[in-house]
């Protein structure tokens, strides 16, 4: 019975999204619900003193949904203060790229949403970076501990000719990982729990080192990697120790139980690799930490539905704003 009524909830959470995703009104009020729930604030004064503008002659909201605060006496909508804001998308547009991009594993390309949403591609590809921008890990994230796995890969397609690319003049052999130009991506993922991803200029002990410290919990963590030789001094601060599988002769598990692996790291490049081949085919190494928020984000609600999924990218998206240019200070 448990298990047919959460099927149920389920169902008619994915309904409401697809409301959204055809429905102005329904956008609109999906997202007041997800952002404010029953009483709506004022995201500048935080006064709860609020009230919905409307037409005077029909009484229906006004076209720009918006309210007014008696406190600060200025106008908000529920686009203000988020990555919705100064944009002239409709709601329900932004409901159905959120909604595509949660629940597809691999991602979906900025022409697909042009082609679903009507838009242009350009205005897909300003509307998917903000919602990778809303799917970023904030940095009050609780730190990862238990067993966690550091691992890193390169990504940017096929060795080119070219000084620094192609083969080694000595063996004739094709350049791999640290011998190309491709671009380092770094990853700390706790076993069963979330993942880090970061893009790092160099692979080298004083990029690695620190990144791994700053998102895991020193105090209750055991270290897995491979046999490079930057990662030796990681055990120094972490209270399980360091324990390595050496690659290079051919070994992947270690341990008495087979605990001691990266495989769960290569897991999640295996699904970033899939995506940047299969779905985004180019990305350039300036907007990829954009990408690896939306992945990282997906794997970390792994164990969620498609519906709880899209509602917690969602809420992110308060208090995230994505511009062309930063401001002047």
């Amino acid at each position: 019975m448990a298990k047919r009524n959460r099927k149920t909830t389920q169902n008619q959470a994915l309904e409401t999204i697809r409301r959204a995703s055809m429905d102005e009104a329904a956008a609109v009020a999906f997202i007041e619900g997800l952002r404010w729930g029953s009483e709506p604030a004022c995201p500048r004064c935080g006064d709860a003193n609020v009230y919905a503008m409307r037409d005077r002659t029909t009484g229906e909201r006004e076209r720009n949904y918006r309210w007014r605060c008696r406190g600060c006496a200025k106008m908000f909508s529920v686009r203000t203060g988020t990555v919705f804001e100064e944009t002239r998308l409709p709601l329900r547009v932004w409901c159905h790229a959120f909604w595509r991009c949660c629940a597809s594993k691999k991602g979906v390309s900025a022409l697909q949403i042009s082609r679903e949403c009507d838009i242009t591609p350009k205005s897909a590809l300003f509307l998917l970076h903000r919602i990778r921008h809303a799917m970023a890990t904030g940095p009050d994230a609780p730190k990862l501990s238990g067993i966690v796995e550091a691992d890193e890969t390169y990504v940017g397609g096929k060795p080119r000719r070219g000084i620094g690319a192609g083969r080694n003049p000595k063996t004739g052999k094709r350049y791999t990982g640290r011998g190309t130009r491709k671009t380092p991506v770094f990853a700390v993922v706790q076993r069963g729990g979330d993942v880090r991803l970061s893009k790092l200029d160099r692979i080298t002990a004083p990029k690695l080192i620190p990144a791994i410290w700053d998102v895991v919990d020193q105090a209750n963590t055991t270290v897995m990697t491979d046999e490079f030789g930057a990662y030796q001094g990681v055990g120094r601060r972490v209270s399980g120790g360091h324990h390595t599988v050496k690659h290079s002769a051919g070994q992947y598990v270690d341990g008495k139980n087979g605990e001691v692996h990266s495989n769960t790291a290569e897991s999640v490049f295996s699904l970033i690799k899939r995506g940047l081949i299969g779905t985004f085919h180019s990305v350039s190494k300036h907007h990829l930490p954009l990408y690896l928020n939306e992945f990282e984000f997906r794997w970390n609600h792994r164990y969620t539905d498609d519906a709880e999924r899209t509602a917690a990218a969602i809420r992110g998206a308060e208090g995230k704003r994505l511009l062309y240019r930063q401001p002047a200070a």
